[in-house]
């Protein structure tokens, strides 16, 4: 039995429905439960059909990139429990350590990562450090075999829910910017760390405050070379991006037929939004497509991705007017209306839009360098 038809009998015997193609609804920002979401990835991972494309020394397939992205597209084929709280820790976390971590951090946490037994979470921005990232302040002062934290991150998705998180501080002068930044693996339940989260306009609160006051960790959770962890970083939000820009983002499954389920009976007005939207659609699995092979940034699919959300958001309340925010719960209203509060965020995520446009236009354009910086 080939991996293909594995995954099939492991749907069969998990009672997984098919994925209905033409739901009018879109994909819920508010999270499912979370025991049921890390009961399945464990035994998905235990039946070795959760990540195809990993090391087989932690629990995954070895397979190429290509067919991992092709099996992983005959599982989503199915209805599963919420994948979204997995997202931080195996497509952005988990990399980086695979990339810059020990072999004890590696053996630690690649394996609890993706089989759902703990999960990660990214300590980068700050209430005065977002897009300029090289000006945060949180700092790691070393004291013996310990550093001493100090500071507070802002916008850590399911930091509340964290084992672990990868933690950016300031191990040497603040002139030094990123010269001076070091990367962690710190343990989320360390006296000294408080997470408070943060309600957001759909209702949701994955985002997080998260507070360090004199949390002591060892110098064995550091993750990579002491002031090289802007290197860490780039390695991360690159990560990051990807996974933003990829075909399997859970953001929103097969717009076109979703927003066509919402108007049976389209006017001149409702067909030129369903056509653009098609037209998206298609470019935006070529262009997932270019970012998974090398052949262009990972920030073209970011900028795309986050300019698509805001269409297919304006488009659904374009074709159900009052419905979109006056429902009784018929489906696919509500989740579209949590659908349309809740993309903004991802113009954040991974970098904001300016950060984005200043990487394709110095790194891919060749332009000249922001001297003002």
């Amino acid at each position: 039995m080939d991996l293909a038809e594995r995954i099939h009998a492991f749907a069969a015997a998990e009672g997984l429905a098919r994925r209905d193609p033409d739901a009018d609804s879109a994909t819920p920002a508010t999270p499912g439960d979370l025991a049921t979401s890390m009961a399945f990835q464990r035994r998905l991972f235990d039946a070795g059909l959760a990540w195809f494309d990993g090391p087989v020394a932690f629990g995954g397939a070895g397979l190429d990139p290509a067919t991992a992205d092709a099996l992983r597209g005959v599982l989503y084929e199915y209805e599963l429990p919420d994948q979204s709280y997995f997202t931080v820790s195996r497509r952005i976390v988990a990399p980086t350590i695979l990339a810059h971590g020990s072999p004890e951090q590696q053996q630690r946490w690649m394996r609890a990562l993706w089989r759902g037994d703990a999960l990660a979470c990214q300590l980068f921005s700050e209430p005065e450090a977002g897009s300029d990232l090289a000006s945060l302040r949180c700092t790691a002062v070393r004291d013996g075999d310990e550093w001493v934290v100090n500071g507070q991150k802002v916008w850590s998705s399911w930091a509340h829910l964290s084992d672990v998180g990868e933690l950016l501080a300031r191990t040497g002068a603040p002139a030094d910017r990123h010269r001076a930044i070091t990367a962690f693996l710190i343990e989320m339940d360390r006296p000294g760390i408080t997470v408070r989260p943060i309600r957001q306009i759909n209702g949701d609160s994955h985002f997080n405050e998260v507070f360090f006051d004199d949390v002591r960790i060892p110098d064995s959770a550091r993750l990579g070379a002491v002031d090289q962890g802007w290197t860490v970083a780039m390695s991360t939000l690159t990560s990051e991006r990807t996974a933003m820009g990829s075909r399997d983002k859970t953001y929103l499954s097969r717009p076109y037929r979703r927003l066509r389920a919402l108007a049976p009976e389209p006017g001149d007005a409702e067909r030129e939004l369903l056509a653009e939207a098609w037209i998206r659609e298609q470019l935006a699995g070529v262009t997932a497509d270019r970012v998974a092979a090398g052949a262009v940034s990972p920030s073209i699919g970011k900028l795309a991705l986050v300019d698509d959300l805001g269409f297919y958001g304006r488009a659904a309340a374009r074709l159900l007017g009052p419905d979109m925010v006056a429902d009784a719960g018929a489906p696919g209203f509500g989740t579209w209306s949590d659908f349309l509060l809740s993309s903004p965020a991802q113009r954040i995520a991974g970098g904001t839009d300016q950060i984005q446009r200043g990487i394709v236009a110095e790194r891919v354009l060749g332009l000249p360098r922001d001297t003002r910086h």
